[in-house]
């Protein structure tokens, strides 16, 4: 795992990564999955074109993003109208951007 301090933000079940965060750890990544590894969730680059997952879709010209995962939050007991914070690590072994839920 890297020691870089990075955040990303839940909201209205939208996961918002700075432009920071995409750029360190999506930098040409258009779509992502999410894996639910209770406590923790993966957030993991999709790299072959048409192979699916959730859009990082452009939030603003800084080139913040921000992922609909309302679906998934609600499925996996998430309050998606509560606002939170979360740190996140990259785990090499699982190839995935992680966080901890709680």
């Amino acid at each position: 795992m890297l020691d870089n301090f990075h955040t990303i933000k839940l909201a209205n079940g939208n996961l918002y990564l700075d432009h920071a965060v995409y750029d360190t750890y999506f930098r040409g990544i258009d779509n992502v999955v999410l894996l639910s590894k209770h406590p923790f969730i993966h957030i993991m680059p999709v790299y072959q074109k048409g192979a699916g997952g959730l859009l990082l879709k452009i939030r603003n010209a800084r080139g913040d993003r921000v992922v609909n995962a309302i679906e998934f939050f609600e499925n996996n007991g998430v309050d998606v109208f509560e606002e939170r914070v979360f740190p996140v690590v990259w785990d090499n072994v699982e190839a995935a951007l992680v966080f901890n839920l709680h």
